[in-house]
């Protein structure tokens, strides 16, 4: 079982190194994104980017889906009995930010379309605001925070449950509950409209990132 997870550890790392790529590669060339127009105007372009970024999130969304399954099961034999806790949380993760990184490359486009009809521009707009994920107060962003704050459970779980495990593998679990922590303070931070807490979901994505360096390296090793 460390093998096979080890392995799912390491697609998630090359996936989410290849996203952190993309979202490098579409931000030198979208300039400011302040106002609703200015990501409006970004997101109509559509380019290879917009695709290849979100369709990648999804996989990422399914790959660490799989990882914390996976965790579940190596876990298993030695844990106690409340770890079956985050093995629940996981697929709701998963469903959401499906649902969250799909509908950009769905629902988004059909929805840019109309923005030039004069008959449904103004609803677009409306609809707009609530379905782009890269606005930051739309509801596609709150859900995709939710959705890595729900994340966080089992990743404090199984984090803490790595501790007594050999050197990396301690190291990527102190990094998981970090993850989860902050990723958690970052969906509080979108409730109580606090800018700094709402950072806490990108924090716990590159926390994320730098757990799957010692985690791979760890479960790989045995």
């Amino acid at each position: 079982m460390a093998k096979l997870t080890g392995i799912l550890a390491l697609i998630c790392l090359l996936l989410t190194v290849l996203w952190l790529g993309l979202l490098i590669a579409d931000m030198a060339t979208a300039g400011p994104l302040d106002t609703f127009a200015q990501v409006v105007a970004h997101a109509a372009r559509l380019d290879w980017l917009f695709y290849a970024t979100y369709l990648n999130a999804a996989l990422i969304t399914l790959a660490a889906t799989a990882l914390m399954a996976a965790l579940y099961a190596y876990l298993k034999p030695a844990a106690p009995p409340w770890i079956v806790i985050g093995l629940v949380f996981t697929p709701v993760y998963g469903v959401i930010n499906l649902v969250v990184y799909l509908s950009q490359v769905a629902i988004a486009p059909a929805l840019l379309a109309l923005r030039s009809d004069p008959l449904y521009g103004a609803a677009a707009d409306v609809l707009l605001r609530q379905v782009l994920q890269v606005w930051p107060v739309s509801g596609m962003a709150f859900f995709n925070g939710l959705a890595y704050a729900i994340l966080g459970i089992p990743s404090i779980l199984y984090g803490a449950l790595l501790w007594p495990r050999r050197s990396a593998l301690r190291w990527g679990g102190t990094l998981l509950v970090l993850n989860g922590v902050v990723c958690i303070l970052g969906v509080i931070g979108f409730l109580v409209e606090s800018p700094p807490l709402r950072m806490g979901t990108l924090a716990g994505g590159v926390l994320f990132l730098l757990a799957l360096f010692p985690l791979s390296w760890g479960l790989l090793k045995r």
